[in-house]
């Protein structure tokens, strides 16, 4: 443990001299600000305002984890051709969790901060009355959950193939999330790792705001239930699996 939390520490400090930081800051405060801007002037519904968030930040999360996952493993590359991350640490696995609870817990700094500005938007600007802020918190922890198996996916793809191949399957998974988020997902989004933020905090909206006849609430709760176990599921196969790659990697095969 004492050795993670070195490791974590190292890699935030490396994080502080490059624009990987501020993009965490900058990219919530556009989104957020925008959202606002477009709803003022417009009478819209609650559920309304928290699906548009909901949706509009999953959807750019696959192409924003791409560029992140593609951006820490280059300033690896450059560090050291990834020597660095290979043998900083025995075993080396705790550099690899590292990273990813680094890129997890600024993904949570980002969209708390997204909700932070959100909410001052609506109670101040549009002056929603009587926000349900335990709703959009949910939606936010559930698009946090969604996009673990995503980070062990891109970084591994930015490790191997380098960032340009995260970057374009990165903005492949924009298109699949907003492709999930349609009919075109209904029956088979619980096994798409990138439908699972998305429709997981859209369904539990609809589940909170009532905007489903009561008979249909069982429907409902099987699906979410349902997502929810393929999800679980999902991430301890997706993480076991990155242990066992990462613990067996030494390095891309050219600079070998």
């Amino acid at each position: 443990m004492k050795l993670l939390l070195r490791c974590l520490q190292a890699d935030f400090q490396k994080s502080k001299h490059t624009s990987f930081l501020w993009l965490h800051l900058i990219i919530p405060i556009v989104c957020s600000v925008i959202l606002i801007l477009y709803f003022y002037g417009r009478d819209q519904g609650e559920f309304h305002l928290y699906k548009s968030f909901m949706e509009a930040t999953a959807v750019a999360l696959p192409l924003l984890i791409g560029v992140l996952c593609g951006m820490t493993a280059s300033l690896e590359e450059q560090a050291g051709k990834f020597h660095v991350l290979l043998g900083s640490t025995s075993p080396k696995i705790v550099a690899y969790v590292s990273k990813v609870f680094m890129l997890l817990f600024l993904e949570i700094c980002s969209i708390g901060l997204a909700l932070f500005i959100y909410f001052i938007g609506l109670k101040f600007i549009l002056k929603v009355p009587d926000l349900s802020y335990d709703i959009f918190i949910m939606g936010g922890a559930w698009l946090v959950a969604g996009s673990v198996v995503l980070y062990c996916i891109y970084f591994f793809i930015s490790c191997m193939f380098g960032m340009g191949a995260s970057v374009l399957i990165g903005g492949a998974g924009l298109l699949m999330t907003a492709l999930m988020n349609t009919g075109l997902g209904d029956a088979i989004w619980k096994f798409n790792p990138w439908a699972w933020g998305i429709r997981l905090s859209s369904l539990n909206g609809v589940l909170h705001f009532k905007e489903v006849n009561q008979g249909d609430n069982p429907l409902l709760m099987h699906e979410i239930n349902s997502g929810v176990l393929m999800l679980v599921f999902g991430i301890i196969c997706t993480i076991i699996a990155s242990l066992i790659w990462f613990s067996k990697w030494e390095g891309r095969k050219t600079f070998e």
